[in-house]
């Protein structure tokens, strides 16, 4: 765990706090679901059956992008595996601090298709390289899974007072209650600021991307590997 950067549990959280702020935000302004692709397809279907081809292309090319990011995230952790390179989720971050901020550019964020394929494809690479927090399994992107964990790990106390159960339902719990945030947050923003309000993602991206990279720094340090 020591060398585990991604799954402290202050990026987990933030990532998560992120993950609620994107899909509110990109639902706001572009009507498609950055993460949620569950959603774009019922979506889609619907509009199809009203004849809207134009959103059903968007959010058909949304979730086609989403799954692309998959398959290339899984290809980049076999790929730095072998190189030995840990830290290469630090790149992640810092591209995601720069994708936001180009996207609150006007002259960018006209283009709507091209703006929610890229943002599915980017949450997807975010979804598969950060997936556990200390350990723990968890999603931070959408939020049904980590209440389906709170749940079972509630019962699972009640029934047993274990310690091991309490903790994981605590876990779930801060996680489900970071994306709600999160939400909450983007939509007051977006309110305040319109569509410059994904800003406050690109901000907070910047913020994780600092943030792990002093750990990954004094963790060289203090093991000599800098020399």
């Amino acid at each position: 765990m020591k060398n585990k950067f991604h799954e402290d549990w202050i990026v987990g959280l933030l990532l998560t706090f992120i993950g609620g702020a994107l899909d509110a935000y990109t639902y706001i302004h572009y009507s498609v679901f950055a993460s949620a692709q569950t959603g774009n397809i019922i979506l889609a279907i619907i509009q199809g059956f009203d004849g809207e081809w134009g959103s059903v292309g968007k959010k058909f090319l949304s979730t086609l992008f989403f799954f692309i990011g998959i398959v290339l995230t899984k290809y980049l952790i076999d790929y730095f595996y072998r190189k030995k390179i840990h830290y290469w989720r630090l790149f992640i971050l810092y591209y995601e601090a720069l994708f936001f901020l180009l996207i609150s550019l006007e002259i960018i964020n006209q283009h709507q298709t091209i703006v929610t394929i890229l943002i599915a494809f980017t949450a997807a690479i975010q979804w598969v390289a950060f997936d556990k927090i200390e350990g723990r399994a968890y999603t931070n992107l959408f939020t049904t899974g980590n209440i389906k964990g709170m749940a079972v790990n509630f019962y699972e106390y009640l029934k047993t007072k274990e310690e091991k159960d309490r903790k994981n339902f605590l876990h779930f719990l801060r996680v489900v209650l970071a994306f709600i945030s999160g939400a909450i947050v983007s939509v007051f923003m977006y309110h305040l600021v319109g569509g410059k309000g994904i800003l406050l993602i690109s901000g907070l991206f910047l913020l994780l991307a600092v943030y792990e990279t002093i750990l990954i720094f004094k963790f060289y340090k203090e093991n000599n590997i800098m020399k």
